[in-house]
């Protein structure tokens, strides 16, 4: 009997002071282009130091290392050759239990499947996130070339893709005449993908065509366009088509510059202007609400502290004794605005100064607030995040932005009627995204995103953009 009640008390004595944690990383892909940096994120929650705990990123085997600390230090003889010189972890942000991995100059076989482990002398946790290793091409080059059918053949190629891309043909009557190509992948440097694709074109086709090329998993297009003179089939027949081509090809490669150029500046005209909202439907500015947004403290996470006036909120680490109406986000670090929105068209601007990890946007009322589900829109939020130096649309998987400054401040524009959600850059006015194709149902309102210590999301007052 004694044994036995020694052998419960050690029991006891064991599991109260077994240091219990949890480890957190991000329930999505992370998606990154290759031969830039990416962030591997891994929080220990609750928040305890890692300085004197074990902190190990791993691939296939915990015993070939991505990157070990263990020991106060890191410990780069045991680390995977594949790796060595391209990881850090933020030490000084481990005080606040950030076992965050950077891994610099990705490649492609970088892909797959990466384990956050944290182990201290009594207790062991573990995450897994996948890392999506993309190739996002270069524009497509569109040119004619002689075929064996006395006709031509258009030809649209692109370097630089992983994996392969989708290719789409669209004529200039807007239908979709893929079925008409013939393309071909192939391996080229670094294992980047060349696409080319060609339709063969006779007296009988149309004259403009169309070439899309699509990335799966960014999200991203790239395309080309031709316009064939419409006496050129005529021409062939009189004079050596050899000569044609050569002149025809040349005023094409020509034209199609020139209209490029008058594009792009009609594209950054528009931008400078930013003509916000006539230009997306058409309707004059005074048909707007300028919405004088303010937060609505029941929906704030524990940990988030929402200014007195209502128009800032922060994340502090320190979780507050608040009571739960329903309304409140307990998972993930949110918070919603006072006011919902069931028509009309509506704009607020938010300062993000400083901050180096938020999303803002729209909630639908019903998004989840009690469970960790994607913040997407097929969930109910349309939202864009910046996450440390990236910058990202929120759909599954992640969308980059395209390359520019990330700005300080952020434009959010809602069109209830049209399904639309628009989000701009007003540093330099100039546009960043829009969710298009919705069909709103029930009550929209203001989403703010922040896990940033210390650090505001403060909102505007409600007024029109300054131009």
């Amino acid at each position: 009997m004694k044994g036995r009640c020694f052998s419960f008390v050690c029991l006891l004595v064991h599991a109260v002071m077994m240091e219990e944690f949890g480890v957190f990383v991000p329930g999505y892909p992370i998606a990154v282009t290759v031969g830039e940096d990416v962030v591997l994120e891994c929080q220990l929650v609750p928040v305890t130091s890692l300085d004197h705990l074990e902190v190990r990123w791993f691939t296939s085997s915990p015993a070939s290392p991505v990157h070990l600390y263990t020991g106060g230090q890191d410990r780069p003889d045991v680390q995977d050759k594949a790796y060595q010189g391209r990881t850090k972890l933020f030490q000084e942000e481990f005080h606040r239990g950030n076992a965050s991995l950077k891994l610099k100059r990705t490649k492609l076989s970088d892909e797959g499947s990466y384990t956050c482990s944290i182990k201290s002398s009594t207790f062991h946790e573990q995450a897994v996130l996948r890392l999506q290793v993309e190739g996002f091409g270069l524009r497509p080059r569109i040119h004619l070339e002689e075929n064996n059918k006395h006709g031509v053949r258009v030809v649209c190629k692109s370097d630089g893709w992983y994996p392969e891309p989708q290719i789409r043909w669209v004529d200039g009557s807007g239908q979709d005449v893929t079925a008409l190509s013939d393309t071909r992948f192939t391996e080229g440097s670094r294992s980047l993908i060349t696409v080319q694709s060609h339709i063969d074109v006779t007296s009988d086709s149309v004259n403009r065509f169309s070439c899309f090329i699509h990335s799966q998993s960014l999200r991203e297009i790239r395309e080309a366009h031709l316009q064939i003179s419409d006496d050129f089939f005529h021409k062939v027949n009189e004079f050596n088509i050899w000569l044609v081509i050569f002149w025809v090809f040349a005023g094409l490669v020509f034209t199609a510059a020139a209209f490029d150029v008058m594009i792009h500046r009609k594209e950054d005209k528009m931008i400078k202007e930013l003509q916000l909202f006539c230009a997306l439907e058409g309707h004059n500015d005074v048909e707007i609400d300028y919405v004088s947004v303010t937060l609505d403290v029941e929906t704030a996470h524990p940990w988030l502290e929402v200014s007195e006036d209502r128009k800032g909120v922060r994340w502090t680490w320190t979780q507050r004794d608040l009571p739960d109406t329903g309304k409140r986000f307990t998972v993930w670090p949110c918070a919603l605005g006072s006011e919902g929105f069931t028509s009309g068209r509506h704009y607020w601007e938010v300062e993000v100064t400083g901050s180096r990890d938020w999303s803002l946007g729209v909630a639908a009322e019903s998004v989840e607030r009690k469970r960790k589900v994607e913040l997407i829109p097929e969930n109910g939020v349309w939202s864009i995040e910046r996450a440390g130096d990236e910058f990202y649309v929120n759909t599954s998987p992640l969308s980059r932005l395209p390359a520019g400054p990330i700005p300080r401040r952020v434009g959010v524009y809602l069109s209830y009627g049209s399904g639309t959600v628009s989000f701009y850059n007003m540093d330099t006015k100039s546009h960043l995204h829009t969710f298009t194709g919705n069909e709103f149902t029930g009550k929209l309102y203001p989403f703010f995103r922040i896990w940033d210590f210390n650090k505001w999301l403060r909102i505007r007052s409600g007024s029109a953009p300054d131009l």
